[in-house]
């Protein structure tokens, strides 16, 4: 009844080992998770098969002490700060499900008080996420990036969803969503030489295929214009 309604995290992108990553492009399968996991892993099979997700590569390299100032300032949260009201998300839920918004078919499979359900079920998710997701917040990111293009406050308190924030989110960013399985991809080398006093750092993470993070790699070229960086498109190794 609800197959065409979805989580705003339903898709989630492969996970990537903490070891150095070969560019194959053959496909990762995902770890088997429980009966009670968030996806199956079929689904996530075939989520890689369509490429909804694209893996990059961030090399960044110059002098020892500007790589170190730019690799300080990209550690944080890794998350979005977007306020978070759980009354809200259940309103529209509810007025997706039963409203213009709901295709024909759940229309008919739903009654009033199962839209009402279905928008508390959704709730209760979405405060799960949320509270997942300030649990991660303990758990430093290597390439944060609101640490280094912040969000104006003006723009997070319209909320995740908000036509206005998701704008300026391509518009500074590249993508509306915070980058996915961000490491630190240890023994990557800059691919040539480097001077005397120089040194170089990879950084590897997910977006969406669509969405390149071009813009944010163009705003801290101009913050750290003593660095290089070189943005580049991987395999689904």
């Amino acid at each position: 009844m609800t197959e065409n309604l979805r989580f705003p995290w339903a898709d989630l992108p492969p996970v990537k080992g903490d070891e150095p990553l070969s560019d194959s492009t053959a496909p990762l399968t995902p770890a088997p998770r429980g009966r009670r996991g968030r996806r199956p892993l079929a689904a996530w099979r075939d989520a890689a098969a369509e490429g909804y997700w694209q893996w990059w590569h961030l090399l960044v390299h110059g002098p020892i002490a500007a790589v170190d100032d730019f690799a300080a300032t990209a550690r944080g949260r890794g998350l979005i700060p977007w306020p978070f009201d759980g009354e809200r998300v259940e309103e529209d839920m509810f007025a997706l499900a039963i409203g213009d918004g709901a295709s024909a078919h759940t229309r008919r499979g739903l009654s009033i008080e199962g839209c009402r359900i279905l928008a508390r079920q959704f709730r209760d998710a979405a405060e799960v996420r949320h509270s997942h997701n300030l649990m991660r917040m303990d758990r430093p990111c290597v390439l944060d990036f609101h640490a280094l293009v912040p969000i104006p406050p003006s723009i997070l308190r319209l909320g995740a969803t908000h036509p206005d924030a998701l704008s300026w989110l391509r518009r500074h960013w590249g993508t509306a969503e915070a980058p996915r399985n961000v490491q630190r991809l240890v023994g990557r080398k800059a691919g040539r030489r480097l001077p005397n006093g120089h040194k170089p750092v990879v950084y590897g993470f997910f977006t969406p295929r669509a969405e390149a993070p071009e813009p944010l790699v163009a705003a801290v070229r101009a913050r750290w214009p003593d660095l290089s960086f070189a943005l580049s498109a991987r395999g689904m190794a």
